[in-house]
């Protein structure tokens, strides 16, 4: 008695495992794509609603002498996602450890506006963004008006670690005209936002850094 057998063959399984296959790495690809715009656009918000936090406690003042990482965090300036609960207690200070969305450190801290040592201006610095998100960061019209009170910005793309973004930190903190990188609002040739292809030049790394100035 013959017995009819059904069934696939080795090279139509193959052929399926190959479908699979690319159906599963451009579903990778998609979803990684999402996320990076998704962390973008978080560190979008975190950024700004820490510069607005900020200008409007330090309103009625004449500097933002003291202000760091940890007076931010104990003023209920930082959202509570970007730092870890449990570790508040007693006095911070400028160790304090705030995360961006991408997994990077945030510092803040008082700035020089027209001289040293004024504190007349405040620096939001983060690390450890990606290329892509870099570049979508640096083309963000992020606003040059008085209500914003951003004075510039800085990227540099070497930035994935502390002392890197604090080294740019100062730089941005000591003045605006001598440091080479600087985007000002208004200024012809390095202006706000970025163009793309400067944007680009300055996210160059893999990992990079950006620092906001807010007056």
């Amino acid at each position: 008695m013959r017995v009819n057998e059904q069934g696939r063959s080795m090279i139509e399984m193959l052929g399926v495992l190959a479908i699979v296959g690319v159906l599963s790495v451009g579903g990778i690809a998609g979803y990684s794509k999402a996320m990076n715009k998704f962390k973008t656009n978080k560190i979008s918000d975190q950024v700004q609603m820490i510069s607005t936090n900020i200008r409007t406690l330090f309103s009625s003042q004449r500097t933002y002498e003291g202000l760091n990482n940890g007076m931010a965090v104990q003023a209920g300036l930082v959202p509570s996602e970007m730092y870890n609960a449990a570790s508040v207690s007693g006095s911070l200070d400028s160790s304090f450890k705030i995360t961006n969305a991408f997994g990077g450190s945030v510092y803040i801290a008082a700035a020089d506006q027209a001289s040293t040592g004024d504190n007349m201006a405040f620096t939001i610095a983060i690390d450890g963004v990606p290329q892509s998100s870099c570049v979508s960061i640096a083309t963000t019209d992020w606003g040059g008006d008085t209500g914003s009170g951003l004075a510039a910005m800085y990227i540099g793309a070497a930035a994935s670690g502390a002392a890197n973004t604090l080294n740019q930190l100062s730089a941005v903190t000591a003045g605006l005209s001598a440091v080479s990188g600087v985007h000002t609002p208004g200024d012809e040739e390095d202006g706000l936002p970025y163009s793309i292809a400067k944007a680009n030049a300055a996210c160059a790394a893999n990992e990079n850094g950006v620092v906001w100035k807010y007056f």
